[in-house]
């Protein structure tokens, strides 16, 4: 995506237009590397800064953000000198990323002392530095820099502020046609044209570098030296032209979406070289940047969460597996007990026997050919009799684990399969809710700590995927366990009919009869949806069993989603639902 230093500019212009002679009313700083300032002129703006690696930037948002309690030590230092403080200037360097924001701020004694807070958007060295107009000495950064993280430049309080080291690139906005050829000319020839613009000037990125070989008609895989004088003309006059634009601040901000309307791409300059796309206009590049970042860091966090929780899933998974072949190993060991019992009743019967080297060898008489065998002695105990009841008791304690092991690996092959379809649930989620949903559910069993949901997180009933049959019936899918409790036991009737892909995790689908005979069509698109939304969703066909909402059963104590059911139907079905209406969209 191209945040490049055309898009900065377009931002710079409209900050300048709004913001300049404004007043800041508050700070607040929702993350460890985003800064939001509130800002009064004529109106209120929130102005925010964001120096995170993934999604650096700076633009007016209408978007709320939970602020922590306890407000960060950059934060304080900014409310500490900035309160009051008035908007004078709003700077680029050339047309770098780099905006810098001049205030008339009040120092201890009411003077007038103006500072700058910068932000540099530059990837993962992206920052927010405060320092002194005058003096250029830093007063604080969001990151702070030592000599130990980077031996080119350091950013911490005290040292003076200096610029990002220069790239050695022109600035396009003071370059004339002349320049424009000139520079041709002293490019090496074997460079594709497109990269020229991007690696000569300052500011463009490959998406407008592509772009102006668009307009220009020129084949922007051909490399310099194959250009005729043609095709430096055409590529110098649109060059010229979208610089002319960016002088005269001539911004058209459009996100570009696919058919599935995915983002492809946004600028603050319209793009024409794209094909099979369509454009989403808007007035300013802040409301665009508002729209694409929070679906951007709205998927990130909950990229993050999934991540983490499915980190924490899968090694309680891992150490419940190791736990159930323990338990099957130490079942085995249990059943295989009788022998001990056999050597009580062998020492008994013949305590009048010698023994030596503690071992004592007699016939085994539970043996049908009656063959002698040696039993081993403990050589602690100094008597047979001792050694009778010790494998007495041993054969007795095999016994009593042996009815416990067995209630054991029942419930660990439950805690298993529970785990392995929360892992499926965590997978499909596509929101925050849907995630928030699950920690609730695991804390609620007990595999992580209490979680205290956010605010409006339970109101799942609104939040249950809803489909509509060919024959106008209601299917509902739950997202998680605890939908799939809530549409099979409250919101299915009896005579509605439950589905589930048979034998793996997946989704509770249940459809809604309301007296009604069913067609056998709607069978079908139940049977799919079951398909889809479980684990076999990428395989060609996959078993799905159905019954009647009657036949299912939930035992006492079960797990959240866990049910039961002898009586039922199945069927095989592709995972195909593209031809099902969406009635609840997930």
């Amino acid at each position: 995506m191209a945040l490049d230093g055309i898009v900065v500019n377009s931002i710079k212009h409209e900050l300048e237009t709004k913001l300049v002679g404004g007043r800041i009313d508050k700070v607040y700083q929702p993350e460890k590397d985003e800064i939001v300032i509130n800002i009064r002129n004529l109106k209120n703006y929130k102005l925010l800064l964001t120096s995170n690696s993934s999604s650096p930037r700076i633009h007016l948002t209408t978007i709320a953000r939970k602020n922590p309690e306890q407000a960060p030590m950059f934060c304080m230092l900014l409310r500490k000198h900035l309160y009051g403080a008035k908007i004078l200037q709003i700077n680029q360097l050339q047309l770098d990323r780099v905006i810098e924001i001049v205030f008339e701020c009040k120092d201890e004694l009411r003077t007038p002392v103006k500072k700058s807070l910068v932000i540099e958007i530059m990837g993962k060295h992206s920052n927010i530095i405060f320092f002194n107009y005058e003096t250029k000495v830093i007063i604080d950064s969001i990151k702070r820099v030592s000599e130990n993280m980077s031996s080119i430049r350091q950013v911490y309080p005290g040292i003076e502020y200096k610029l990002p080291p220069s790239q050695s690139k022109l600035n396009p906005l003071e370059i004339t046609k002349n320049d424009f050829i000139e520079s041709i000319h002293n490019t090496n020839d074997g460079m594709l044209i497109y990269k020229f613009f991007y690696k000569t000037f300052t500011g463009f990125s490959p998406l407008i570098s592509k772009e102006i070989c668009f307009e220009a008609n020129v084949n922007e895989n051909l490399v310099i030296g194959e250009l005729n004088d043609i095709d430096k003309e055409k590529l110098s006059n649109i060059f010229l032209y979208i610089t002319e634009k960016i002088k005269e601040n001539k911004f058209s901000p459009s996100i570009y979406v696919n058919e599935t309307e995915k983002i492809y791409d946004f600028h603050s300059i319209k793009i024409q070289c794209f094909e099979d796309i369509n454009t989403q206009d808007f007035d300013s590049i802040s409301e665009l940047l508002d729209v694409y970042y929070y679906e951007l860091d709205n998927k990130n966090r909950i990229n993050q969460k999934v991540s983490n929780l499915l980190k924490s899933i899968r090694t309680k998974l891992e150490r419940d597996k190791k736990k159930l072949e323990k338990q099957r190993n130490e079942l085995l060991s249990a059943e295989n007990r009788e022998k001990y019992k056999i050597y009580g009743d062998l020492i008994i019967s013949n305590l009048h026997v010698p023994f030596e080297n503690h071992k004592l060898t007699v016939v085994n008489y539970y043996d049908e050919e009656q063959k002698k065998i040696t039993i081993p002695l403990d050589p602690k105990l100094n008597n047979l009799k001792l050694n009778s009841q010790k494998y007495y008791k041993r054969y007795n304690k095999l016994k009593s684990a042996e009815e416990e092991l067995i209630k054991l690996i029942e419930s660990t092959s439950n805690d298993i399969k529970y785990l392995e379809n929360i892992l499926f649930s965590i997978e499909a989620c596509k929101t925050t809710d849907d995630l928030d949903q699950i920690y609730e559910e695991l804390s609620k069993e007990g595999f992580i700590k209490k979680y205290k949901a956010p605010k409006g997180s339970n109101k799942i009933k609104n939040e249950i995927l809803m489909y509509i049959s060919s024959f106008g019936h209601e299917i509902l899918v739950g997202k998680n366990n605890i939908q799939n409790d809530i549409i099979t036991f409250k919101h299915a009737k009896k005579e509605d009919y439950w589905f589930h892909a048979k034998g793996i995790p997946g989704s509770h689908v249940v459809i809604k009869t309301n007296g009604d005979e069913l067609d056998d069509i709607e069978y079908v698109e139940a049977a799919k949806l079951a398909a889809f939304y479980s684990k076999g969703k990428n395989n060609s066909l996959v078993e799905v069993d159905y019954t009647k909402k009657q036949n299912i059963r939930k035992p006492p104590s079960a797990k959240l989603g866990f049910v039961i059911y002898d009586t039922n139907y199945s069927m095989n079905v592709d995972t195909d639902i593209s031809n099902i209406k969406v009635k609840i969209r997930s």
